[in-house]
């Protein structure tokens, strides 16, 4: 992963090992895969607290059938918690958006997330090629409704990330 997405806007903040487990997971949708992961905070944050925070997840290798195993990384994604009896619902898509200045489609939604803690909510768009599935979220201000979150202005963020992540197919 590079060390700056969205043209250097926002700059690596977790300098975290991926989840090799994914990988595994979807070894029957992705050959020789490798797992990918960064989190990036705006470049300009007054604060290592401050300012949303984009994950980026993923796997590269050869994929099988692009769809499936986009589907199948979101489902292993929706599973995954560190908070006992967390429930998560898409309450918002799944949507399919081509973002303007792109002719790749990404699907995004929102998903609210309910634990003992109370109730939060989070973008994501992800997309699949021939050669890798990622995932894209951001954190939000829980104060303010999902409903007026901009899900098509997160695709055009996410489709620059793509850009930017792509690594070229080997030979």
């Amino acid at each position: 992963m590079p060390n700056a997405v969205l043209e250097g806007t926002f700059t690596e903040a977790d300098h975290s090992e991926p989840d090799q487990n994914i990988a595994s997971a979807l070894s029957g949708q992705i050959e020789n895969g490798v797992s990918a992961f960064a989190a990036y905070q705006p470049a300009d944050r007054k604060s290592e607290t401050s300012g949303p925070v984009l994950a980026v997840t993923g796997v590269y290798g050869t994929v099988l059938s692009p769809v499936t195993a986009r589907d199948e990384l979101l489902k292993i994604l929706d599973r995954r918690t560190s908070v006992p009896d967390m429930r998560s619902t898409v309450i918002v898509g799944p949507r399919t958006i081509i973002p303007k200045g792109s002719s790749e489609p990404v699907s995004c939604r929102i998903v609210q997330e309910i634990d003992k803690y109370g109730t939060t909510w989070e973008p994501d768009c992800s997309w699949a090629d021939g050669s890798a599935v990622v995932h894209v979220s951001q954190t939000v201000d829980f104060s303010k409704p999902p409903a007026g979150f901009d899900l098509d202005a997160f695709a055009a963020k996410t489709a620059i990330i793509r850009k930017e992540v792509r690594a070229p197919m080997a030979p």
